[in-house]
C-alpha cells in the first residue's frame, strides 16, 4: 500500500516528483511549449534528475506521444544519457523481465517520435511478447502495476489483445487498490483499463479518476497517471 511521505531534499524522489508535475501540466495544457530538459532545470545535470527519467520510463515522452508535440533533440539526448547512466539490471531475472518490458515500451515510444533507440547502451534486452498472463486477477494486478509506463498507444499488440479479454479482472484490481487507498496502484490500473477505451469501458473508471485526482492532489505521481489515463481515453474515443 502506498504510504504518503515527504521525499528527502536532493533525492531521486524529489526529482521524480518535479518531473512528474511538469509532465502532468504538459498533458493538461494543449499548445504550450514543453521540454523535459527545461522542466528538470538544474536537476537535468544531476544524478537524481537522470534517475528520475529512468524511474518514469516511457512516461517522460507522454507529452509528445499523446499531444502531438515534436520531441526536441535535447530531450531525446537526455533520455539516452539517463539510460546510459542508469542501465537496467541484468542478473536478477524478475527485475530483468520488468525492465525488459519497460524499456521495450520506451523504445516503441521513441520510434513513434522518430528516434531509433533500439541499440542504446543501458537498455534491458527486450522481453518476448507474453504467451499468457496470470490467471487470477490479483496476480495480474501485481504484474501490471509496475508496468504502467508501458500503457501507451504503442503498447505491445499481443499484450493489448490479451488484456482486452481481462477487463473485469482489471476492474477488480482497480477497485481493490481504491479500497486499500493505494492511490498510485489504482491510478495505474485505471490507465490500463482506458488504454483501449470505448463505449464498453466500465462506468467506474470515470468516477475513479475523479476520485483519484482529488485524493491524490498532493502526489505528483498519482496526478501524472490520472493525466495520462484521461489523455488515453480522449485519444481512443476520437
Amino acid at each position: 500500500m502506498t504510504t504518503p511521505h515527504q521525499p528527502s531534499p536532493g533525492s531521486v524522489e524529489t526529482a521524480t516528483c518535479v518531473l512528474a508535475g511538469a509532465l502532468t501540466r504538459a498533458l493538461q495544457e494543449d499548445g504550450d511549449a514543453f521540454g523535459v530538459s527545461r522542466s528538470l532545470g538544474a536537476w537535468g545535470d544531476r544524478t537524481g534528475g537522470l534517475a528520475a527519467v529512468r524511474v518514469l520510463g516511457a512516461d517522460v515522452l507522454t507529452p509528445f506521444v499523446l499531444t502531438g508535440r515534436p520531441l526536441p533533440a535535447e530531450d531525446a539526448a537526455l533520455v539516452r544519457t539517463a539510460v546510459r547512466a542508469h542501465p537496467a539490471p541484468r542478473h536478477q531475472p524478475l527485475e530483468a523481465a520488468l525492465w525488459g518490458a519497460r524499456d521495450a515500451a520506451l523504445v516503441r515510444a521513441l520510434a513513434a517520435l522518430g528516434v531509433d533507440g533500439a541499440d542504446w547502451e543501458g537498455l534491458a534486452p527486450a522481453s518476448p511478447s507474453p504467451d499468457g498472463l496470470a490467471a487470477d486477477w490479483m496476480s495480474l494486478t501485481a504484474v501490471l502495476v509496475p508496468l504502467a509506463s508501458a500503457a501507451h498507444p504503442f503498447t505491445d499488440t499481443a499484450l493489448r489483445t490479451q488484456l482486452a479479454g481481462r477487463r473485469l479482472d482489471l476492474s477488480r484490481g482497480l477497485v481493490r487498490a481504491l479500497l486499500r487507498r493505494d492511490l498510485l496502484s489504482a491510478a495505474r490500473m485505471a490507465r490500463w483499463l482506458v488504454l483501449d477505451a470505448s463505449a464498453t469501458v466500465p462506468d467506474l473508471v470515470g468516477p475513479a479518476l475523479e476520485h483519484l485526482a482529488t485524493l491524490g492532489a498532493d502526489d505528483p505521481r498519482v496526478q501524472l497517471e490520472v493525466a495520462v489515463a484521461r489523455r488515453l481515453t480522449a485519444r481512443a474515443r476520437c
